[in-house]
């Protein structure tokens, strides 16, 4: 993933968008270039995710409420790379999906911040990135088919030709402790055994998706050509004290997910 920042994202202060647009960042995108180049094997290039968004330094509400902006310098990059003879590098374009009503999540709500208005062309991208998180935070969880499902529904009419990765992905269990908007206070969680269970049944269900990928139902799975979990907890300071507020990384925290995991993929070796 490389990304147009200096702030590791965020608004306000300085975007180096409009820099791009009048080649001031030019030679170090050569050097990018030949650096890719130069390693000679395949690279899945994700540029600028989530731009559809309010929290990247790439977004539309950086750049005067104009997409364009962000068009032109997908384009720039994408131009380089072809100048210095990079042949090696697949272009993923990767919007954010979040929540419900994933029709309503380009930021901010208008028609200008619909992920299509980001679209660079299609002689630009050779793969479609797909982002769904299931955070697990409410009473129920929606399942990795009916999520995607809905993200294949909205995408289909635009991108059924594009090999698609999961970009970046997971399903949380809940943490050691949740903020109660209520109380305006971190709490302690007291169901998180049956959340940890939840995220297990996900991974399952996931796996199964994946594997029925070619069969009616699963039309959404046939065109996943890979998936990347993000294996990190989400942390908070409570009290001077490092605390877990959900658990997303595969390790022994997640002991029922980490063998659904282990064992969903092996089933997709045979």
């Amino acid at each position: 993933t490389y990304q147009f920042t200096t702030t590791n994202n965020g608004l306000g202060g300085y975007t180096p968008m409009f820099d791009i647009c009048r080649g001031k960042i030019d030679s170090q995108f050569r050097r990018l270039a030949k650096d890719i180049k130069k390693y000679g094997k395949p690279v899945l290039f994700r540029l600028n995710n989530e731009m559809n968004t309010d929290w990247t330094s790439y977004c539309g509400m950086q750049t005067f409420n104009d997409p364009d902006i962000f068009i032109e310098t997908w384009r720039r990059l994408y131009n380089i790379f072809k100048e210095e003879g990079v042949d090696n590098c697949i272009w993923i374009w990767n919007p954010i999906s979040t929540g419900i009503n994933i029709e309503a999540t380009g930021c901010p709500y208008s028609n200008w911040g619909d992920q299509l208005c980001y679209w660079p062309g299609s002689d630009y991208v050779q793969m479609l990135g797909l982002t769904f998180y299931q955070m697990n935070n409410d009473s129920q969880i929606e399942s990795f088919k009916d999520m995607y499902t809905k993200l294949y529904k909205t995408n289909t009419p635009y991108f059924d030709n594009f090999p698609a990765i999961i970009g970046e992905f997971a399903c949380g269990a809940g943490g050691e402790v949740i903020y109660d908007w209520g109380k305006g206070d971190y709490v302690p969680v007291m169901d998180l055994e049956i959340k940890k269970q939840w995220q297990a049944n996900w991974i399952n269900g996931m796996f199964d998706c994946f594997m029925k990928n070619q069969q009616p139902g699963y039309e959404f799975a046939k065109n996943i050509k890979a998936a990347t979990w993000f294996s990190c907890n989400d942390y908070a300071t409570v009290n001077g004290e490092d605390k877990v507020i959900n658990y997303l990384r595969l390790d022994s925290g997640v002991p029922k997910a980490l063998e659904a995991f282990r064992n969903g993929y092996a089933k997709l070796k045979e």
